[in-house]
């Protein structure tokens, strides 16, 4: 495990030589800077980039409307939808559906059991989210607009406080921050396993470029 980077960031993304990731600082006036910056996982180097950089690789080709409509296009979770478009959601469940042309189709709050869900992981037309207050993960189908499936939860124990969610082939993906773990769901059977253990909090987890990379409280590392 290699670390690229010890200072806080508020989001990470994939592109295709390693990750853009976002810094913001607040400034002796009280004003926040925001800063956009690529890693090269081949090059092993650090760069600016643009925000439009930072935004196609987060939303696709519709990033200029989704971003002018979201306002704040950091703090949100994105995934990609079939066909182009977008999915978006806070930390507070707020949540949007784009279309190919960046037309906001559907917008509304995603909750399960009155917690708010967050992050996105889209498989065909249904999101996973992780709902940390209620230590689950959910299958949303969007067509339906409603939860169609509940991992975890209630007396369970199979999550502590799940907090981000990915997918690679048919494999979800889960940050497990309280357990300091990685947690995978096989989509064949839904079983539950065991993938990566650390010593303190998982806050986030992606694959790009070949490389595999988690932010945890101490920074962000290559695994």
């Amino acid at each position: 495990m290699k670390q690229i980077l010890k200072i806080h960031i508020t989001d990470m993304v994939p592109f295709s030589k390693g990750i853009l990731f976002v810094r913001q600082e607040t400034l002796k006036s009280g004003d926040v800077k925001v800063s956009f910056f690529g890693y090269d996982a081949v090059a092993e180097q650090i760069a600016p980039i643009t925000k439009s950089a930072y935004l196609l690789n987060k939303f696709g080709p519709a990033f200029q409307p989704i971003a002018a409509q979201l306002g704040d296009y950091v703090s949100c979770d994105a995934g990609k939808l079939p066909g182009g478009g977008a999915a978006v959601i806070y930390t507070t469940g707020e949540m949007g559906i784009f279309s190919e042309k960046g037309e906001l189709k559907w917008t509304g709050d995603l909750f399960y059991h009155n917690s708010p869900a967050r992050d996105v992981a889209v498989e065909n037309r249904h999101i996973w989210s992780a709902v940390p207050d209620q230590r689950a993960v959910i299958r949303y189908a969007i067509d339906a607009n409603k939860v169609v499936m509940r991992i975890g939860g209630g007396a369970a124990g199979t999550f502590a406080k799940p907090v981000a969610i990915a997918q690679y082939d048919d494999i979800l993906y889960v940050c497990d921050r309280e357990n300091y773990r990685i947690k995978t769901i096989d989509l064949r059977d839904f079983s539950v396993s065991d993938y990566r253990q650390f010593e303190e909090p998982v806050h986030k987890y992606l694959r790009s470029a070949g490389k595999e990379f988690a932010v945890l409280n101490s920074g962000v590392y290559i695994l």
